[in-house]
């Protein structure tokens, strides 16, 4: 009767689905990998439909997006970094999103997207990016 809420991390639709069964309190928040690469949006949709919030990390792909074609010209047509293009995406998407910096500076670029959108078509293109590509690890190992 101590816990209030919980979050869980890198949980899937069968992981929820188990700890439904096994415990009465739903997660508030489940944190998994998300970027353009790694986009679950059948996870996602699961979550919101529970009022889970789904939170995301690696939004950068660990640097891989950031060398990626279509986001170096995305980030050149509004004038922005690579990594504000996948920030804003991710925020655009409807996601609670984690970016990680030691520098200071990248702090501060990464925390200034919230003054331009993408446009849907851009958007559409960065969905589409989607490969199923895990750069941290892949949860659907774990039964």
């Amino acid at each position: 009767g101590l816990c209030r809420s919980i979050g869980v991390s890198n949980f899937l639709i069968n992981h929820l689905e188990q700890l439904k069964e096994d415990c009465v309190i739903t997660p508030h928040v489940n944190q998994v990998e998300y970027h353009p690469f790694q986009r679950p949006q059948e996870l996602v949709d699961y979550c919101r439909s529970r009022d889970i919030v789904f939170e995301g990390y690696c939004p950068l792909a660990k640097g891989e997006a950031l060398t990626h074609p279509s986001i170096i010209q995305l980030a050149k047509k509004y004038g922005r970094t690579p990594a504000q293009i996948c920030i804003r995406w991710s925020i655009q998407n409807g996601i609670v999103t984690i970016p990680k910096s030691t520098k200071a500076e990248r702090i501060q670029e990464n925390c200034k997207v919230f003054d331009f959108t993408i446009a849907e078509d851009d958007v559409e293109i960065l969905n589409g990016m989607h490969d199923g590509r895990h750069v941290s690890w892949d949860p659907s190992l774990i039964v």
